[in-house]
C-alpha cells in the first residue's frame, strides 16, 4: 500500500531531487518482485480536495503511458473505488471536480490506445459520469434498489432483455447481473467468497447492539484523529 498521508506534512528532502518523480512513478507502474497490484489509500484526504488529488494522479499515469515507447508499454488498469465521490455527473460537479473529471474522461475515451484502462466501482451508478460509463465494455451489477440506479443498467441492455433488470432489487448477497463483451448474453451469476476476508465495517447489529457497550476511550481517540486528520495512533 502506498500511503498519501505524508502529503499533509512538509515534503521529504528527496522529493526536491530531479529523479524523485521518476522513482515514484516507477513504484506505481512497476511490478518488481511480483507486486503488480498497488493500493493507494486516499481515505484521509479531505473530500473537498479529493477530486484534485485523484485527478492529478490519474493524469500523471496517463501522461507517462502516452510518452512511453509503444514497444516498452505494459497494460495498466486503474480501479476507482467509491467512484461517485470524485467521478460525478458533470452537471452536478463544481469547478474543481470538473477539472479532475476531465482527466478521467480522457482516460476512458482514449486510454485503451496506450494500454491504460479503468475499472469503476460505485454503489450509486446514477451519480457517476455518464461519459465514463458509456465507455465501459462490461458491467457487473449487484443488488440495486434505487430506481435511478436500476435505470442506468436498463439503458445498457437491449430492449428485448431489459426485463432482466427487475431482478436487481431481489439479488442475494454475492449474486450479480453480468453483461457486456465478456459474456454472450446478460447472465445472473454467483460470486465466489474471497479467500482473504475484506476489511469491512459491516457489523452484526442484532447481536452487538444489545451486548457491546461503547468505549469512551475509543471515542476520545477518534476525536483526536478528527482534529489531526489522521488515523495514526488509533
Amino acid at each position: 500500500m502506498i500511503d498519501v498521508t505524508a502529503s499533509c506534512s512538509p515534503p521529504p528532502t528527496e522529493a526536491k531531487t530531479y529523479d524523485w518523480l521518476a522513482s515514484q512513478t516507477a513504484r506505481l507502474l512497476g511490478s518488481g518482485g511480483g507486486k503488480g497490484i498497488k493500493i493507494i489509500d486516499f481515505s484521509e484526504v479531505p473530500a473537498d480536495v479529493l477530486p484534485v488529488v485523484t485527478g492529478t494522479l490519474a493524469r500523471l499515469l496517463y501522461d507517462v503511458q502516452f510518452w512511453m515507447s509503444p514497444v516498452k508499454r505494459t497494460p495498466v488498469t486503474l480501479l476507482c473505488d467509491e467512484a461517485h465521490l470524485y467521478l460525478p455527473v458533470r452537471v452536478d460537479a463544481d469547478a474543481v471536480q470538473r477539472q479532475a473529471l476531465a482527466s478521467f474522461e480522457r482516460i476512458a475515451k482514449e486510454g485503451r490506445k496506450y494500454g491504460y484502462s479503468m475499472v469503476v466501482v460505485s454503489q450509486r451508478p446514477s451519480d457517476v459520469s455518464k461519459t465514463i460509463l458509456s465507455q465501459c465494455n462490461n458491467f457487473l451489477a449487484l443488488r440495486l434498489t434505487n430506481e435511478s440506479d436500476q435505470g442506468v443498467i436498463k439503458r445498457l441492455m437491449p430492449d428485448s432483455l431489459a426485463g432482466l433488470t427487475s431482478i436487481l432489487p431481489l439479488l442475494d448477497t454475492g449474486e450479480a447481473l453480468m453483461l457486456g463483451d465478456a459474456v454472450l448474453l446478460p447472465s445472473r451469476i454467483k460470486l465466489d467468497l474471497p479467500s482473504i476476508t475484506p476489511d469491512s465495517a459491516t457489523r452484526d447489529f442484532w447481536r452487538e447492539w444489545g451486548t457491546q457497550a461503547s468505549d469512551e476511550n475509543a471515542i476520545r481517540s477518534a476525536v483526536e484523529c478528527l482534529r489531526s486528520q489522521t488515523r495514526k495512533g488509533m
